[in-house]
């Protein structure tokens, strides 16, 4: 099936430009890429194509309704399983007319798919979320439950054409094969936003989206990262060779004004000498400061345009490669208990006990760092909730030194205000701060003066995830210990390389969730944990990579 976007704009309603000028088409079977930084667009586009959101000026034409797996799920929780994926009313007219009840409205409604509990059943289990029946609550199910079940709608709805919006997202390693499996084998039409390098590679085109419009790589991510990288590379040896010319022609003016300046005083003197009449020597001294004014302009207006030369030099270069983040160093010494759960269980509202065979037993000692894993749904985030106080064990005891300071970085960025703006989450984080620094920070991030009095609730969750990167730049004390759940989610690449080298320099204790394993490897990892829904087991200390049985994932 085709798609086509036509003269695509989209202006947020404070009348800021997010994108303009959007022209594409991608034919039957092509599976592309959508790629940018952080706050683009990119998920805005993806609901656009897929009729949920309106574009300002443009239209998108498309032989088929596509479907859409969304990157965010909070606003699903009130749901049931079956409203989330669109098949309540379909569910609910098939069963009234097996009961004999159905009216020509309920037939109209099923339209004769008289299979559908069948599809459902043998979807959910594909996907390994077999024990999720279509009236349990959304909420009940952890992130990558929920990402299974839209992954799910895939086999439910056999669409012809697939918008994936940061699909794996939440995904277990075994979930992430069988996404990979997916795209490598699928006929369907593929667009995809997603920073998953494994996943990326698996796609035939790039397309790269910034405000001025979308450009069209015909090749997969590592090439076309390559290639952007040996461009940003050249573009930075113009920006030197630019610099250096500006700092001759610099050098070159104030000679020029110096021996200006000392003609002009050697002729006082000399007027001086020959008793030349005033009105003479006037006429002299007005030349020769026309003279010094007309080079002084001159030189000045070359200068300037070698200025804005360097400037869009430098702002066609991907910025946020420059960014470095250094938030010190813990202060604990080394080896210390610092966390300490004794036959911990937890439940839910209405739900099993977890680890309930097997409470947690854990403690977690100072400097290390840990990769706690897990399949979906075991309660890796739970745990960590856990020991950060913000859940209560329903047995057992969680013990922490006094005074620990540990930042937590969970899936749904509540260490950001969405009630703030962007400037002022930032002024209340750095309250030391002056507010020069600030902004000039916040440009650092790439958030433009444009974005300072957006609501926090407004922005995009890699540009929340960057927001927070920011703030933990100017926080006044180093965490002890910072807590990550599935900090790469939403992330664009190079914001992700940036939030690495930082945990990577960070000295303290590191417990992070993910399941991303390039990133597990860049950060650097001495412990591993795993947990099941029975309780804990640990791996020791081991060389992170690939697993090598994984055939749509290559060993780095």
């Amino acid at each position: 099936m085709n798609l086509q976007v036509q003269d695509l704009s989209y202006i947020h309603p404070n009348g800021d430009i997010l994108f303009q000028n959007i022209n594409f088409s991608i034919s039957s079977g092509e599976k592309c890429a959508i790629v940018g930084n952080n706050g683009v667009g990119k998920s805005t586009l993806l609901r656009i194509m897929a009729g949920r959101t309106f574009p300002a000026i443009g239209k998108v034409l498309c032989d088929d309704v596509p479907y859409l797996i969304p990157q965010h799920y909070g606003h699903f929780d009130d749901m049931s399983v079956a409203k989330a994926l669109g098949i309540a009313e379909k569910l609910r007219a098939l069963s009234i007319i097996l009961d004999g009840q159905g009216t020509e409205k309920d037939y109209e409604l099923l339209d004769d798919e008289w299979d559908m509990h069948e599809r459902i059943e043998e979807a959910f289990v594909r996907w390994q979320i077999g024990h999720i029946v279509p009236d349990m609550p959304m909420k009940d199910l952890s992130g990558g439950e929920k990402t299974k079940v839209f992954l799910a709608g895939l086999d439910i709805y056999r669409p012809h054409i697939v918008l994936m919006d940061e699909p794996t997202n939440h995904l277990d390693t075994k979930g992430r094969s069988l996404l990979y499996e997916y795209i490598a084998h699928t006929k369907c039409t593929s667009i995809i936003v997603s920073h998953d390098r494994a996943l990326l590679n698996l796609l035939h085109e790039v397309y790269e989206i910034s405000q001025s419009g979308m450009q069209f790589y015909p090749m997969n991510y590592d090439d076309y990262r390559e290639m952007v990288d040996m461009e940003n590379a050249s573009r930075m040896m113009q920006f030197e060779n630019r610099q250096k010319e500006l700092a001759k022609a610099e050098k070159l003016a104030r000679k020029t004004m110096d021996r200006q300046q000392k003609h002009a005083s050697r002729g006082e003197k000399q007027s001086a000498n020959k008793c030349l009449a005033r009105i003479s020597m006037g006429n002299l001294q007005n030349k020769s400061e026309a003279t010094t004014s007309r080079l002084n302009k001159v030189q000045q207006e070359k200068m300037d345009a070698m200025k804005r030369e360097m400037h869009e030099i430098r702002s066609s270069i991907n910025e946020s490669m420059a960014i470095k983040i250094n938030i010190g160093n813990s202060l604990l010494p080394v080896k210390k208990r610092i966390v300490e759960l004794k036959n911990v269980t937890f439940r839910y509202s209405d739900l099993d006990t977890m680890w309930k065979p097997h409470p947690l037993d854990l403690s977690i000692f100072s400097g290390e760092r840990i990769r706690l894993q897990g399949d979906n749904g075991c309660g890796k985030s739970t745990l960590l909730k856990l020991i950060t106080g913000a859940l209560l064990p329903a047995y057992g005891e969680i013990s922490c030194i006094k005074a620990l300071n540990i930042l937590y970085l969970d899936q749904e960025y509540s260490c950001i205000d969405n009630e703030l703006t962007v400037y002022g989450q930032l002024e209340i984080t750095g309250t030391n701060r002056p507010e020069h620094e600030l902004k000039m920070l916040l440009n650092r991030f790439l958030f433009t003066p444009s974005t300072w009095g957006r609501k926090c609730g407004d922005l995009s969750g890699g540009e929340k995830m960057k927001l927070a990167l920011c703030c933990l730049s100017v926080r006044e004390n180093t965490p002890d210990m910072i807590i990550a759940d599935e900090p790469t989610n939403n992330l664009d690449i190079a914001s992700m390389e940036i939030l690495a080298t930082t945990l990577k320099n960070y000295k303290g204790t590191l417990l992070m969730v993910s399941h991303d394993e390039q990133f597990i490897h860049d950060v650097g990892i001495d412990r591993i944990i795993n947990l099941n829904k029975n309780g804990i087991s640990e791996n020791g200390i081991r060389t992170v990579g690939v697993e090598l049985n994984n055939p749509y994932l290559e060993l780095v």
